[in-house]
């Protein structure tokens, strides 16, 4: 019986073997291309990297001289709506006292 497990273990370790060095082969195979996706990433990465660079280095590019003209003219609407509010602010407060003195009895009487 022994003869038996002692002749079949050879067969089995060759198997054994041969799984290995086809999962071994099949990663090999993965890791060329998780490398060649990570190479091509890293490419992508850079050309955005230099792109910012020279932007940077350009005082900004033509979009940073249209920001900055943007947010002067986002600061002026941004003034003329809290002129707008506070005028509101004083109607509604104004309205509001009148109110009150006329449900109070205090307001003139035609």
């Amino acid at each position: 019986m022994s003869s038996e497990i002692s002749s079949a273990d050879p067969i089995a370790d060759l198997q054994s073997r041969l799984k290995d060095l086809e999962l071994s082969k099949s990663h090999n195979d993965a890791g060329d291309i998780l490398r060649k996706e990570r190479a091509e990433m890293l490419l992508g990465l850079r050309k955005i990297m230099e792109a910012m660079k020279s932007e940077r280095a350009g005082g900004g590019g033509g979009g940073g001289a249209a920001g900055g003209k943007e947010l002067e003219k986002l600061r002026a609407e941004n003034n003329e709506l809290k002129k707008v509010n506070a005028k509101q602010k004083y109607r509604i407060e104004h309205l509001v006292h009148n109110l009150r003195d006329t449900m109070d009895g205090k307001g003139e009487k035609q």
